[in-house]
Parts: structure tokens; C-alpha cells; sequence
């Protein structure tokens, strides 16, 4: 009996010690490596299944989901090559090499993009009808602050309902700030991509996930501003880097109205350039979190700025304070100070939906101080703002777009879930764009608020989504852009850049090689559209 007693107790301490070691060596193992996952998608999404690649001179095939799992050494370079496809070219990355590495525990994903051979134009296809049907929208009435509708501070009679937008005036500079102008109309005096051909790819080994590439500003020579790896690069339209400069951190960049300057936020600092990379003039150093509110430049030079610690700062143009006005929540991504056409009013959304604070839209004359406001236009965060050609004030909050006359009357909403919190696009025929973090795109018509669509556009699924609530399944997070033609380019989740026409039919899609979020495209003077992914390129698509 004792015998049996002593064999049990050898056999469970042995039994105790493999159990011990084996999750000793897995936990070594994943402090030592990370997971490399490999897709393959033709330019249009669709999934190419069991395509050959190497790593590291090991032969491996996307399984029948065009996929492949692996485990990699951690915080060393490898080296991904993709095979040939029959009746394919590979487009994305170039050449098809890719070299990369991972954090420990990590996860790097890349993404093999193919071109059919012969027909490097994508054939568009319709998705949608164009005949519109639009539904009304509720009656704006005076309620307490629990409404939808809510009152501007201080009331004065409201305005006749505002005719369609007219044609937005023609700039000197391609795309000065975030969503182009002042008025952050989101449309270029330029004509954008019609065919989805890649004219190059840009990125740097040193950029990781947190130092993506952010928001693009374009100068008249066509060289593209932009954040990336703590750095602010210019590259030319031809996807060379001129120069380089460490900022400390990523944000949106902007020009100077002579094209002298260059404006690059760096995580809570905004520094001034000259446009030439020579020397950094000066650095604004007063906002105590991150500057999320893209830079904006009005006529005078004064720069404009929200941060993460709810202030909005007026900046002169050798980098000091001309006045901070605090709001009631943090100023997010997407949301930048926004201008009145004569430059003498400046509009800002606020809000912290992790702390459920802010929700207002404010209106501050040019000394920083409080012209009106609208409270309660979201539980917790409003966009940054539009202006029309005649004046009207464009915002989205509480799943809805509203429109607001100079006074901070609102003139009418759109129905409920037709925006999320980002800023509108607003073409020159009177159409206001918005995605929803369903991953839909509504057409709206700026005179009534009403759907010019009879269906919405939807973008694809997240292909990265794991069923988390934090992990979107679907969303259009990147603000839209718009060509002087009227066509709309919309970044989303699913990873691909969509071009559509004004009726919401597809002229061509873009893989990338994933998510595009938080970011502003651009279109620079030779039509290419500039943007970038969560996969650490910045991609050029232009006509031939």
C-alpha cells in the first residue's frame, strides 16, 4: 500500500513538472516570437487562395481562405516574397517583397495585392440605384436639453431653409490643411483617380503600429507633408523622400498660405518648419495632451489647434498664444478647428465619449471669445464642422447631420444613423458625404437634410474583426474627399479605398493591406489621391 501511495506521488510530481515546463517554454517562446499572418486579395477584396510564397527562403501557400498563419522570431528582420499567379501581377508590395519584423507577442499582418493581368482598370459595378427617395426627417421644434433639436445660446428667429451649396472657390495650394480649406469642404479643384492604378508605394522600416502615417498636405510642387515613425517627411509626387525632421510623435500637417512654412503636429507640440527642411522656425509647447484637432491656417497666419486636453489654441505665425478657449470635453481625431468664410468666426465640436463629456458645437470670434453654442448635440462627441459657400454650418452628432445658420439656429437634421462622429464632405453641387461606423456612406442634400440615395453604400467587413465590441466589424473612420468631378473617395475598415460616383455606383475599388482609419486623404495637382493605411504605406493612385 505504501508502495502504490509513493508511486502515485512520483508520478504526480513528474506530471506537475511537465506541466510546469511546458508553460515555462511557452511563455518563452512568446516573449521570443510573434505571429506573421499572410493574406492574398486581388485589387478588388476578393480572396486568392493557395498563393506561393517565401519566407526567409522557406516555401509556404495561403490556405483555401487565402491565408497563412505563422510563428516568426521576434525583433528580427525577415524577408516575405510572394509567387506569381496565373493570369495575375502583383501589385501590392512592390516587387512583391516585403521585409518586416514583429514585436515580441505580436502580431504583424501582411497582405499580398494582385492585379488582373491585361485589365489593369477594375470594371466598375454598380451597387446601388441612383433614383433618389428620400424620407423626411423629423420637425425641428424647441425642446429641453435631453432633444435631438437642440437650441443655440443665445436665440435669435431662425432662417429660411438654405439653398444648394454653390461652387467652392478655386486656392493657390492643392491641399493646404486637413480636408483641403478652412472651411473643410473636403473638395479639391482637382479631378482624383478614375482607374485605381497604383503609381507607387511609400514606407519607411522604422515606422511601427502607433507611428502610422496620419493626415497628407500637398503643396503646389505636389510635394505630399505627412507624420510618420515621431518624423515629418516630405516626399515628391514621385515617391521620393527630400527630407526628414523628428517631432517627437504623429499628427496632421498644414502650409503656410505663402507656402514658406510647413505646420506638423507632433503628438502635443506643433512645430513650424521652413518648406525647404533648413531649419525648424519654432515650436508651440503650451497644450498639456495630444493636439487631435488638425492644424488650421487662416488668412492673417494665425494657426489653429484642438487638443486632447479640451482647449482650442489660436497660434500667431511665429509660434505664440494668441488666445486658448476651453470646452467642455477633449477635442478628438477628424475634428479640426473649423473657419467662416471671412475668416472672422471659428467653429469647433467637442467631446470624450470614454468619459462620456463634451457634445457641443461652439462658435468664437476671432479673440477666442464665446459667440454662441449648441449644447447637447451628442451625449459625448461632436464633429468638426463644415461651412458652405453661403455661410451654413454643417456637423454630426447623435447619429445625425445638422445644419445651423450663422446664428446657431439649426435650419434642419438628417434621420437618425445617417452620420457618426467625423467630419461631412461637402461637394460644390450641394451634397454633404457621411460614413457611419456601420461602414455606410449616405449621400444628403444640404438644402433639406433629406437622403439623395435610395440605398446607402456599404464598405465591406473589417477582415481583421475577432468578435471583440472593441474591435470594429465594420466602420467608415477616415474622412471622405472628394475630386472637383464630383467623385467620392471613402477609406474604411475593410481596408480598401472606394471610389464612387455621384449616384453611390463603384468606379473602383483599392486593397490595401489593412485597416484605414483616423486619417484624410488628399488629392494633389497632377490628380493623384494620396492615402494611407494602417499597413504603413502611404499609396499613390493616379490615371495613366
Amino acid at each position: 500500500m505504501k508502495k502504490s501511495v509513493r508511486y502515485v506521488a512520483i508520478l504526480f510530481l513528474l506530471l506537475s513538472f511537465t506541466a510546469s515546463f511546458s508553460h515555462s517554454s511557452n511563455l518563452i517562446k512568446k516573449r521570443n516570437t510573434g505571429i506573421l499572418v499572410v493574406k492574398t486579395r486581388d485589387t478588388n477584396g476578393n480572396k486568392l487562395v493557395k498563393v506561393p510564397f517565401n519566407l526567409d527562403d522557406e516555401e509556404y501557400e495561403t490556405n483555401d481562405k487565402g491565408k497563412k498563419r505563422i510563428r516568426v522570431s521576434a525583433r528580427e528582420t525577415h524577408t516575405l516574397e510572394f509567387g506569381e499567379v496565373k493570369g495575375y501581377v502583383i501589385k501590392t508590395p512592390e516587387n512583391g517583397i516585403h521585409g518586416f519584423d514583429v514585436e515580441p507577442g505580436g502580431k504583424k499582418v501582411v497582405v499580398g495585392i494582385y492585379e488582373r493581368s491585361g485589365s489593369p482598370t477594375p470594371t466598375p459595378k454598380p451597387t446601388e440605384t441612383s433614383i433618389p427617395t428620400p424620407k423626411p426627417t423629423a420637425t425641428a421644434t424647441a425642446t429641453p436639453k435631453a432633444t435631438v433639436v437642440p437650441t443655440a445660446t443665445p436665440v435669435t428667429k431662425p432662417t429660411a431653409i438654405v439653398t444648394a451649396t454653390p461652387t467652392p472657390k478655386t486656392v493657390a495650394i492643392p491641399w493646404q490643411m486637413f480636408h483641403y480649406n478652412a472651411q473643410h469642404t473636403g473638395q479639391s479643384h482637382y479631378n482624383g483617380s478614375h482607374s485605381g492604378t497604383v503609381k507607387w508605394t511609400y514606407t519607411q522600416s522604422d515606422i511601427t503600429e502607433g507611428t502610422v502615417p496620419n493626415s497628407i498636405s500637398i503643396d503646389s510642387n505636389g510635394t505630399l507633408y505627412v507624420t510618420a515613425a515621431n518624423k515629418l517627411l516630405a516626399i515628391n509626387s514621385d515617391g521620393e523622400l527630400l527630407w526628414n525632421k523628428e517631432v517627437g510623435g504623429i499628427g496632421a500637417t498644414a502650409i503656410s498660405s505663402d507656402e514658406s512654412t510647413i505646420y506638423a503636429v507632433g503628438g502635443k507640440v506643433l512645430y513650424a518648419f521652413s518648406s525647404s527642411g533648413a531649419e525648424q522656425l519654432w515650436s508651440f509647447t503650451e497644450p498639456t495632451d495630444n493636439i487631435y484637432g488638425e492644424p488650421t491656417v487662416g488668412s492673417d497666419g494665425t494657426i489653429y489647434v484642438g487638443s486632447w486636453d479640451t482647449y482650442v489654441y489660436a497660434v500667431n505665425s511665429v509660434g505664440k498664444l494668441k488666445w486658448k478657449y476651453q470646452t467642455d470635453g477633449a477635442i478628438a481625431p477628424l475634428a479640426s478647428p473649423t473657419l467662416s468664410n471671412d475668416g472672422s468666426t471659428i467653429y469647433v465640436g467637442s467631446g470624450d465619449r470614454n468619459k462620456d463629456e463634451g457634445g457641443t458645437l461652439y462658435a468664437l470670434n476671432s479673440d477666442g471669445e464665446l459667440i454662441w453654442k449648441v449644447e447637447n448635440l451628442d451625449g459625448a462627441r461632436v464633429s468638426g464642422a463644415v461651412v458652405g459657400a453661403d455661410g451654413t454650418i454643417y456637423a454630426t452628432g447623435s447619429g445625425r447631420v445638422h445644419a445651423f445658420n450663422e446664428s446657431g439656429n439649426q435650419l434642419w437634421e438628417s434621420e437618425k444613423d445617417t452620420a457618426s462622429s467625423l467630419t461631412p464632405s461637402l461637394s460644390s453641387d450641394g451634397t454633404l458625404y457621411v460614413g457611419t461606423s456601420e461602414g455606410k456612406v449616405y449621400a444628403i442634400n444640404s438644402s433639406n437634410g433629406k437622403s439623395k440615395w435610395s440605398n446607402p453604400y456599404q464598405t465591406g467587413l473589417n477582415p481583421d474583426y475577432t468578435g471583440d465590441p472593441k474591435d470594429p466589424q465594420y466602420g467608415v473612420l477616415a474622412t471622405i474627399v472628394i475630386g472637383a468631378d464630383g467623385i467620392i473617395y471613402v477609406g474604411a475598415m475593410d481596408g480598401v479605398m472606394h471610389a464612387l460616383n455621384t449616384d453611390g455606383t463603384v468606379l473602383w475599388k483599392y486593397t490595401t493591406g489593412d485597416s484605414i482609419n483616423e486619417n484624410c486623404p488628399a488629392i494633389g495637382p497632377d490628380g493623384s489621391l494620396y492615402f494611407s493605411s494602417a499597413d504603413k504605406y502611404i499609396y499613390a493612385i493616379k490615371d495613366k
